[in-house]
């Protein structure tokens, strides 16, 4: 009887995944940590040609809509260049704690660094490259809209770090998650994620608008009319400072002026399109690239390839390419790990 319980509770256990270097032997160890960690980022050694081992050890769990790994790793060093989103097509969010270690960087142009204790936000599909020391972490993957439907805009998060109290709030919570998750049952899942979520919005929530509201109150609430009314024209041919002044009844000097903090209007129009248009190339594969530029605005071919080539730093049919190819690689029943359960969170 005892021993069936504790088959059936097995059975409902979350999912999980445990990779370790430890077996291995230490030629081999780093070769076999950058194929795990290849699902996200590219890696290279720090330690020189004389370091041939390299401890390694993370331990995922799948829960809803979210992946949480558990890690502690050796230095190295850390990137994700247009060439690797391309080929990871990740469009997901990561936060992360360091437990111990820490790290220093850049993220899109923005120099970063940060120490044990501190929370740090990824956006990956944006190129950022760090150098760290050994580390432990606690890191939370999630789809990019499962975020900003929460709390709005995600514009300056990349590469930032949580330092504040609500930080430190966090930072606990996920500490207690890393330790809860391998015990808990598979019926509370859900329930798990969706409190993981309420927690991360809450905390995330006052930087996002400290980050977003440079602005005074009442300009932050044009802004944020100004960026619905954007949204719901990015198909329009009309979509221009002109028609954004006659929909908010402001300036044209007014409207400059609210979205000098996000690069001008133009350059802010200029990425939502291209991000609508990236992500139908990645979803929709029958579609012609020249259709969907059209349909957001662009009218010459060689203008839209070469703003998408500036955002993305590959071409619109090499993103569309490598979606395919990722599809017709995968494989009718992948064994659950990483990687897998990384892409899942892609597709919803």
């Amino acid at each position: 009887m005892i021993a069936d319980k504790a088959i059936a509770n097995m059975a409902r256990a979350i999912p999980a995944t445990h990779f370790s270097t430890n077996d291995l032997p230490a030629s081999d160890q780093f070769d076999a940590w950058r194929d795990i960690i290849s699902a996200i980022f590219d890696v290279g050694r720090l330690g020189g040609p004389n370091s041939d081992s390299f401890e390694a050890r993370v331990d995922a769990y799948q829960i809803s809509n979210l992946v949480v790994t558990d890690s502690n790793q050796g230095e190295q060093a850390y990137s994700l260049t247009p060439k690797r989103i391309r080929a990871t097509g990740m469009d997901l969010i990561q936060i992360g704690l360091y437990r111990s270690g820490g790290y220093r960087g850049d993220a899109n142009g923005r120099s970063i660094e940060g120490q044990a204790g501190d929370l740090q936000i990824l956006d990956l599909a944006r190129p950022m490259k760090t150098v760290e020391p050994a580390s432990d972490m606690v890191c939370i993957f999630m789809p990019r809209e499962t975020l900003q439907d929460r709390i709005g805009d995600l514009d300056g998060l990349h590469g930032a770090s949580l330092r504040d109290d609500m930080g430190g709030l966090l930072a606990d919570y996920l500490r207690l998650l890393a330790k809860r998750l391998p015990r808990l049952s598979g019926d509370n899942g859900d329930a798990a994620a969706n409190a993981t979520l309420e927690i991360i919005s809450a905390c995330l929530r006052p930087t996002a608008a400290t980050i977003r509201e440079a602005q005074a109150p009442l300009q932050n609430v044009v802004l944020q009319r100004a960026k619905q009314i954007i949204e719901g024209n990015l198909r329009s041919p009309h979509l221009n400072s002109e028609f954004l002044c006659g929909a908010l009844g402001i300036s044209r000097r007014s409207l400059y002026r609210l979205f000098e903090p996000l690069n001008g209007v133009h350059q802010y129009v200029l990425r939502r399109r291209l991000s609508q248009i990236r992500r139908a190339l990645k979803t929709n594969a029958h579609q012609g690239i020249a259709v969907l530029a059209e349909q957001h605005g662009f009218t010459c071919k060689e203008t839209f390839w070469r703003a998408f080539k500036r955002q993305y730093g590959v071409t619109p049919g090499e993103v569309r390419s490598a979606s395919l190819s990722r599809q017709k690689d995968e494989r009718p029943s992948p064994e659950p790990g990483l990687g897998v359960w990384l892409q899942q969170l892609q597709h919803g």
